[in-house]
Formats: structure tokens, C-alpha cells, sequence
């Protein structure tokens, strides 16, 4: 047993920093999405960099050339035409003082569905009623069912210059076809010309003025046109089809536009997955190489679960496992609402349809609930619904639903309101085990995923044959691009010495002894925690504890005997934890039942509060290496032990010299929860992004980090100063106080859009604290991202399937697969049917005015590869392609719990679990005691904050990746 010595009296709550008092109304630093870093350069008496990439690098040339399939379709423009912008804007009166604005931008699906429909039936019988304005005959009109259209007339050409340029176009609803229109007698659809200049708009002006290495001259308006070009048939056809943001389209009758019964899944709660695409317009290079600018759209398949059409009481039923008869537990009242409140639905038993938004569940049911009747007498909801309606209720027991209507909540029997269609299903609707169930089912194989790609490209009529598409002289390929890649060597691996080199085959690898063993606890511990519930003994922990030692043995960590081993109760872990500490423990292994979810987070606090690793895992995962002999899961357990301890496992064999004198760095992103930025923000609490971190200051080949607090809703990135500082401060630490010679940094959460930002707003500040240390230093800064549409397939993919499985009824395309469903046994598994590691493709489908190259450096376990793209945005070594190319493949062997390479590279895989660290350890210290905006600099005070949680303060920790 552990030596007892006194103890605190608190267990485990980390307290939270003292909050600096005020001395001035504060002014947020994140009004805009660079401001922080703005001000920034302002107080150090900085210059925004010039929006400009470096110029591009040749494509690289190390690996065989392999041919590979892409989702690319090339883009040809026939026509030359000048393009006109105008604002629509569609209004009604229902009263004399309540107007309705149907171009008016929602949020909610139901609502920008419905907008859009009534939208699009109002201008295309304006397109008929006013053809001699609109010159419909002769016209090529682009809308986007809302506020924007585009024409290839100028509209306003007889107007002179200082006329206001407006039509007014009176509709009487009535004649459109939409039937929620026919009561309107006076629809007033406005078109205004706007300021911009008409776009000159062919294949030469694209080429031109579409993609620039100086970011502010390029034209942002080829991009809008084509998109909405593209989208113009399910646009109009919105009966058919569901246009959504960011080009995701997806169709009312899937079935009916080909895709196959397999594509639906049922995954609960009365949500179904419904397949659609995701399209969006790349301008890239071509087949003609470097030089070149070509438009060209991107479609990947995707699979997004939605609420099934379907009475409430029919999904309250699927939701909870039972039916609703009478009135349901406050516990699964919650549980209910959590799933359907601010979905819109409707109700019929008043001879019309009616559209609601879900507020709530109330605790009563209609046979109890009264409520007063407008000549001041009272009735039960049943018995009004009895009396007014002639409806006698089947389940008055049950619950009655709080709706919203027009500002109102009322209060409606469940049997009579049903979920209305096309509602996508929210982050915030599902529940944790829901999540993985439908990240799953959307991870569909690449076979599938081009035949969803292909249907969807049909049903979309983005083909050569589209109506829209051809007067507007455009032309869509109907096959996708097949682009030349290439594969690098495999990745060599070193274990104890150079000379045991790791064996690796179709790129997984076992290892054996570890590089450097890491230094044992000299007083550790391991519990068991659960419920009263929880079957787990004394003599299976004590199996696990034996098992776990031999294995850190047999690895060169030699293990003392336990200094502790027990089965705790979930409410005295925190104490068991504080007890250990105080007593010398500097290792905990502990063994968590899998129904309790509540804990890892409390660990992590403790861990940082007492400078004291603690490792967990699931109660199952043991019971498998106990009862089942899982040694490969034992295995992987050691390995992160190792790591956290302070060890090594293995490192690549680094023969070209690459991390000589290099200081690699990884920062990721954790933004704040889907949902409650806004919120917390609205309240005046403070609810930043957290930005992880890691470096090789220590050793060339191991990393490990910090994390800081940065103000929410920004593109660049204010707290890269500190970054730098304590990466750099790091490496001298280990350096005998020198500087690196050279600098790479690979970053994520920069999108296409925010790359001119990152250069002029960010750099700055890299560069100036670089020269802090030394301005000999170079640089290099890579972006890195996966959110993208890009996908790539072997190109015998569909000879692969062929051979394995029959061919699916009704499948359309060439370049599809066969199976719509998971593989039988005996099929191709999914590493199978996808790329290899090692894939790099860096011409032709990249953008020509910066330097960029697609990794597929990973294994595919599961569904389709996505493949991580990386854009170079600044380099001062004038590295080559094929350097950085190897450089960052090699970097992405150095996971170490896994013989798997990763889809990123290790430093920053690292740096974005230290993110989920820091906002794990945010979540803990701010949750009992959230922290005001309060007054001064939010910057200033998220510093000050970050510096109380993270584990900046525990120097025993800094080196070491204690969050592997």
C-alpha cells in the first residue's frame, strides 16, 4: 500500500485564477476575424504583409508514378458574355402592419426551404409575366432562390446614368404555382441594380483573373457565378431537390433519381441517412501543367442523417423504446427534447396546414391541462379538442408538445403534430453513441462513394446535356479527371538502435524494445472505478496489474511492485487520486467502467492539479486483455504509457539530414462547441478558442506541447507569439541556448478563404518574434487542412469490386463500383479498395497560384481516404517540393501508441490533441465557476487565463507527451 500522508481538503477541484480587477469598460479584440492580430501589429508598429503566396515550386519528383482517379470534373465556357448582378427583393402584406419578406435569409432548414420555394415560384412566373423586361427569350437569367440574380442582359440599359436603377413588378400569387401563394392578391418583387461593374466572362477572363498569386486581384465573382450556375436545375426544380449552404444538394425521392435502397440506414431516434453531394468550384491547373487556370467542380458523395416525416408521438416512441400512452419521466422528457426541440412541424386538424417550431415537452398531459377559453370559462386541452375540433383524443394521458407559433407557445396533443420533411439532423440532436453511429454509416467505401458521386451528379443535372448549363455556354465533363501521382518509398523505422530496424509490412509495423524506455515511477498505483453495479474483481485487476507490468518490462520499463491497487466508487476517485499524490504517486492507471462518461475530463484536471500522469482506459477493453488475451491491446496500452512517462518507442531513419538544426512546430485548433459560442458570448462569459501545440525542442524525432486561450471567432491567429516563444525557448533548453537554424510550422484551421489574412495579419507577427531570437532564422509555414471536397480512388477501383461482388441493379455510370453496402467476408476490406500511404499528387488539380501537394500518408480502416492538403505560405529556405513533400510523410511515422502511419503529420496530430487537452481542462476549471469578459483586453485576459490551466507551470511536464 501507498505510504498515507496528510491530506488537503479539497479532492480534485481545480481552482480557478484569480480574474484581474476591473479598471475600464472592455472592448472585444474579436469583433472581426483578424482584429485581435490587427491591434496586435498596431501596438507593436507593425505592416500587414502583402497579400501575396511565394511563388510556386515545380512539382516533385521522388516515387514511382502511379495513375489515380479523382472527383474532379473539368469545366469548358463556350460563350463569351458580359455577366450583370442584381438584388431581388420579394415582399407581401398580410396586414396593414405586419409585412412578410420572402428573400429575408433563415436558418433553420424548414424555413430556407420554404423561402426559397415560394422565392423561386414568384420569379419564374415573373420570368413569363415580365419577359419583355426581363428579355426572357434571349436572356440567360442565374438565381440563387433567394436575393441574387444574375442576367446576361443589362436590364437597366435604357436608363441614363444618374437614374436610380429599380423595377418594381407587382405579382398576384394567385397565378404562381404554389399553392401557400394563392391568397395573396399583391406580391411585391423588387430588382435593383447593383454597384458592381458587369464581369467579363469567358475562359480567357477566368484564366486570368481567377486565380492570382496576388490574392486581392482575384475576382471572387467567377466563383459565385459558377456555383450558382451549377446549382441553377435543383434551384428551380425545388421540388425535386434540396439546396442547401456550401453546395450540398440533396434529393425529396432519392430512389427515384437512382441511388440504391442500401443508401438509406435507419440509425434512430426517427433519423434516416439520406445520400446527396457536395459540389464546390476549384479554379486548378489542368493537364496543361504550371502556368495554366482552369475552372473545374469538386463533388464528393455524402451521406447526412435527417428526420423522418413522422407523427411526434412515432418518434417520441423510437427515441425512448416505448410507446406514449400516458405522461413519460422529467429524465426522458429531457432526453426528448434534446433530440427535437426547434424542429418544425404541422398540424392538419384544422382543415389546413399549419407550421409550428418544437419548444418543449410539457409535464401534463390534455386530460389535465386546462386552460382559460376567450368567453372566461376554463377546458382540458382534451376535452376543446372534443368540443371545438370533433376529435376525441386517443392518448389524452400523453404529454402535450409546447410549440411556437408567430411568437406564442401553445400547447398541442403529440397524436396531432407531425415532424415536418427535410430537416437535417443537428449535432445538438444526437446523442454521443448516435454520433458514432452515423459518422459510421456516412463512411461509405470508395466504390460506393463514386456511385453516389455519379447518381448525384446526374440527378443534379450537372452534365453535359443540362438545359440551364447550355445557355449559359457552359460544359461539364461527364467523366472525372485522372491525374498522374506519385509513391513515395516506404518510411524506415529504428527501434532500440539503428540496427534493429522495425519490420514493416503493407505499412504496419510491431515493435519490439523502444528507443528510449522511459524512467519508471518510483511509487505508482492502479484502481478499478465503477458502479456498485460494475463486475470487476480484485483477482481480475490484479491479473490486469501483472499483465500490464510484464509488458512494461518486456519494453524495457522496469515497473516497481504497485504501491496501490484497488476498486474505488466513481464519487471517491477524486479523493482515492489526492490521496495518492500527497502520498508520492507520480503514475496512476486507472480502469473506468464504460457507463460512466463523466470522468476522463475530472482526470485530466487532477493530473495537471498534481503534476501526476494518469492514464485510463475503458473497463471492457480490460476485461478483453484479462479474459480474452488481447496482447496487441495490452500492447498499444504500454506504448502510451511510454510516452507519457517520458520515453521514446522508435524513430525513422533520418539518412538525408532533414530535422538537422530544424525546429518543427504543429498548432491546432479547438473552437468551441457547435451551439453555445453565441450564447456564453450573449451572457457576457468568456468562450475561446484553444490552441494546442507542439515541437521537437527536446529530441529531433519526439514532440510535445502546451496548449493557450485565444479569442473565439478569429482566422489568424494572435497567441502564434507565444507559440513561438515557448517553442523556441523550448529547443534552446536542449540546445545549450541555440537558436534553430530553420523553422517549419504546420498549422491547421486556415481555409482557402482566410489564406490572404493568415499572410498579411499573421505572418507579421511570426516574423517579428522569430527576429527576436535571431534573424538568421528561416521559415517555412505550411497549412494544412481536410476540409475539403477533394477525393482520389485507385484507378482499377472499379475491376477491384467487380471482381468481388455482383454488380449493383440500376447502376449508371463507368466509373462506379458495384456494392452499395459493407463488404462480405472475403471481399476487400477498405485498405484494400483505397489509395496507399504515401500517395502525393501536386499538379493538375492544385490551385496554380500557390504551391500545394495532397498527402495520403495513412491507412484507411474505414469508409473513403481524405486525404489532407497542404498549402505552402511562406518559405524562406526555398525548399524544394519533393523536400517538403518527403519532410512531411516522414513526420507522419511518429505516432508511436500504433504501428499505423497518421492521415497528419505527428507534430501537429499532437498539437490538435493538445487543443482537445486545453478545452478539456477549460471545460473542468470554468464550468462550476464560469469567467466573465470582465474589463481591459480579452487577449491580456486569456493569457493570464491560459497560464492558470495549463501545463506551462508544471516544468515536469512541458517535455514529455503527457497527452498521448
Amino acid at each position: 500500500m501507498l505510504p498515507l500522508r496528510k491530506t488537503t481538503d479539497q479532492y480534485g477541484v481545480l481552482p480557478p485564477p484569480a480574474v484581474p480587477p476591473p479598471n475600464a469598460t472592455i472592448t472585444s479584440d474579436s469583433r472581426t476575424a483578424n482584429e485581435a492580430c490587427i491591434a496586435r501589429l498596431q501596438q507593436l508598429q507593425l505592416q500587414p504583409f502583402p497579400k501575396i503566396y511565394p511563388t510556386t515550386k515545380p512539382p516533385g519528383n521522388r516515387g514511382s508514378s502511379v495513375d489515380i482517379q479523382t472527383n474532379v470534373f473539368g469545366i469548358e465556357i463556350q460563350k463569351r458574355s458580359d455577366i450583370y448582378q442584381y438584388s431581388v427583393s420579394i415582399k407581401t402584406d398580410l396586414t396593414s402592419s405586419k409585412e412578410v419578406v420572402f428573400t429575408k435569409k433563415g436558418k433553420e432548414d424548414f424555413v430556407v426551404r420554404e423561402r426559397h420555394g415560394k422565392c423561386c415560384s414568384i420569379l419564374m412566373h415573373a420570368f413569363d409575366r415580365y419577359s419583355e423586361f426581363f428579355r426572357t427569350n434571349e436572356n440567360t437569367l442565374i438565381y440563387d432562390g433567394q436575393s441574387m440574380m444574375y442576367s446576361t442582359f443589362d436590364l437597366f440599359q435604357e436608363s441614363s446614368d444618374g437614374e436610380t436603377k429599380t423595377k418594381l413588378l407587382p405579382i398576384n400569387g394567385n397565378d404562381t404555382d404554389h399553392e401557400d401563394l394563392k391568397s395573396l392578391p399583391y406580391i411585391k418583387l423588387e430588382v435593383h441594380a447593383t454597384k458592381n461593374p458587369p464581369v467579363k466572362f469567358s475562359q480567357e477572363d477566368i484564366g486570368r483573373r481567377s486565380s492570382d498569386s496576388r490574392i486581392d486581384s482575384i475576382h471572387g465573382a467567377y466563383h459565385h457565378i459558377l456555383e450558382l450556375a451549377l446549382n441553377q436545375s435543383c434551384i428551380r426544380d425545388f421540388t425535386r431537390c434540396m439546396v442547401f449552404e456550401n453546395g450540398k444538394i440533396f434529393f425529396v425521392n432519392p430512389l427515384e433519381e437512382g441511388f440504391s435502397r442500401d443508401d438509406f440506414v435507419d440509425v434512430g431516434d426517427g433519423k434516416q441517412m439520406m445520400p446527396g453531394i457536395k459540389k464546390t468550384v476549384q479554379f486548378i491547373e489542368g493537364p496543361y501543367g504550371r502556368g495554366q487556370s482552369n475552372p473545374s467542380v469538386v463533388i464528393d458523395g455524402m451521406k447526412v442523417a435527417f428526420h423522418k416525416e413522422q407523427p411526434l408521438n412515432e418518434k417520441i416512441r423510437e427515441i425512448i423504446s416505448k410507446n406514449v400512452t400516458d405522461c413519460i419521466s422529467d429524465f426522458e422528457r429531457e432526453r426528448c427534447v434534446a433530440v427535437i426541440k426547434g424542429l418544425d412541424c404541422y398540424t392538419t386538424h384544422a382543415k389546413r396546414v399549419r407550421h409550428l417550431t418544437i419548444e418543449g415537452i410539457h409535464h401534463e398531459g390534455a386530460r389535465k391541462s386546462r386552460f382559460q377559453l376567450k368567453d372566461g370559462g376554463a377546458s382540458t386541452v382534451a376535452e376543446y379538442f372534443r368540443d371545438h375540433y370533433k376529435i376525441e383524443l386517443r392518448y389524452p394521458n400523453a404529454n402535450l408538445v409546447v410549440c411556437k407559433e408567430r411568437g406564442n407557445l401553445n400547447f398541442y396533443p403529440m397524436e396531432l403534430v407531425f415532424i415536418s420533411p427535410n430537416q437535417r439532423v443537428k449535432i445538438s440532436q444526437q446523442t454521443s453513441a448516435q454520433s458514432q453511429k452515423t459518422t459510421k454509416e456516412s463512411a461509405v467505401l470508395p466504390d460506393v462513394r463514386q456511385r453516389i458521386i455519379m447518381t448525384g451528379k446526374i440527378a443534379a443535372k450537372i452534365s453535359s446535356d443540362s438545359k440551364y448549363l447550355n445557355e449559359f455556354g457552359l460544359s461539364v465533363c461527364d467523366e472525372p479527371l485522372m491525374v498522374t501521382g506519385r509513391i513515395l518509398p516506404p518510411v524506415k523505422l529504428e527501434g532500440r538502435t539503428s540496427a534493429n530496424m522495425l519490420p514493416i509490412k503493407d505499412n504496419k509495423w510491431r515493435l519490439g524494445q523502444y528507443a528510449r524506455p522511459a524512467q519508471a515511477p518510483k511509487v505508482w498505483a492502479m484502481y478499478a472505478v465503477g458502479l456498485p453495479s460494475s463486475r470487476f474483481t480484485p483477482a481480475l485487476l490484479s491479473k490486469f496489474g501483472d499483465e500490464f507490468s510484464a509488458m512494461c518490462r518486456s519494453k524495457g520499463i522496469e515497473m516497481p511492485a504497485l504501491g496501490d491497487i484497488d476498486l474505488v466508487l466513481a464519487q471517491d476517485i477524486e479523493k482515492k487520486l489526492s490521496i495518492a499524490a500527497d502520498a508520492g504517486c507520480t503514475f496512476v492507471y486507472i480502469i473506468t467502467d464504460d457507463a460512466i462518461t463523466n470522468l476522463h475530463q475530472k482526470y485530466k484536471a487532477m493530473e495537471s492539479l498534481h503534476s501526476m500522469v494518469i492514464q485510463d482506459m475503458k473497463m471492457s477493453k480490460a476485461h478483453a486483455v484479462v479474459s480474452q488475451g488481447k496482447k496487441l491491446t495490452l500492447e498499444n496500452i504500454v506504448n502510451k504509457t511510454n510516452m507519457k512517462l517520458g520515453g521514446n518507442n522508435y524513430i525513422f531513419t533520418d539518412s538525408k539530414k532533414y530535422l538537422d538544426d530544424i525546429l518543427v512546430i504543429g498548432v491546432g485548433i479547438s473552437q468551441p462547441p457547435p451551439g453555445n459560442k453565441f450564447i456564453l458570448e450573449g451572457t457576457g462569459l468568456l468562450n475561446p478558442m484553444v490552441i494546442g501545440f507542439a515541437h521537437n525542442g527536446k529530441e529531433k524525432q519526439e514532440f510535445s506541447g502546451d496548449f493557450v486561450l485565444s479569442p473565439a471567432g478569429q482566422d489568424t491567429l494572435v497567441v502564434v507569439e507565444e507559440v513561438l516563444k515557448q517553442s523556441i525557448s523550448g529547443y534552446q533548453k536542449w540546445h545549450d541556448g541555440q537558436c534553430p537554424k530553420r523553422i517549419i510550422m504546420y498549422r491547421s484551421g486556415v481555409s482557402e478563404g482566410s489564406q490572404g489574412n493568415v499572410i498579411a495579419y499573421e505572418l507579421p507577427l511570426i516574423r517579428s518574434t522569430i527576429d527576436s531570437f535571431s534573424k538568421k532564422i528561416q521559415f517555412v509555414y505550411i497549412a494544412v487542412s481536410k476540409d475539403h471536397s477533394y477525393r482520389f480512388f485507385k484507378s482499377n477501383l472499379n475491376t477491384l469490386t467487380k471482381s468481388n461482388t455482383a454488380i449493383s441493379k440500376g447502376q449508371q455510370s463507368s466509373v462506379t463500383g458495384s456494392r452499395s453496402a459493407m463488404p462480405a467476408a472475403g471481399a476487400p476490406k477498405a485498405w484494400d479498395l483505397n489509395i496507399a500511404p504515401g500517395i502525393i499528387v501536386d499538379s493538375v488539380i492544385t490551385n496554380p497560384a500557390c504551391s500545394q501537394f495532397f498527402l495520403n500518408s495513412h491507412i484507411t480502416l474505414q469508409g473513403s481516404a481524405k486525404t489532407p492538403l497542404y498549402t505552402v505560405l511562406s518559405d524562406d529556405t526555398h525548399a524544394s517540393m519533393a523536400s517538403l513533400e518527403e519532410l512531411t510523410y516522414n513526420l507522419c511515422h511518429l505516432h508511436q501508441i500504433v504501428g499505423l502511419p497518421t492521415s497528419l503529420p505527428t507534430p501537429l496530430y499532437v498539437a490538435n490533441e493538445y487543443a482537445k487537452r486545453g478545452r478539456n481542462l477549460w471545460n473542468e476549471a470554468y464550468s462550476r465557476n464560469p469567467v466573465p469578459r470582465g474589463t481591459g483586453s480579452e487577449s491580456e485576459l486569456l493569457q493570464e487565463l491560459s497560464n492558470a490551466i495549463n501545463y506551462k507551470a508544471f516544468g515536469s511536464f512541458l517535455d514529455r507527451r503527457v497527452n498521448a
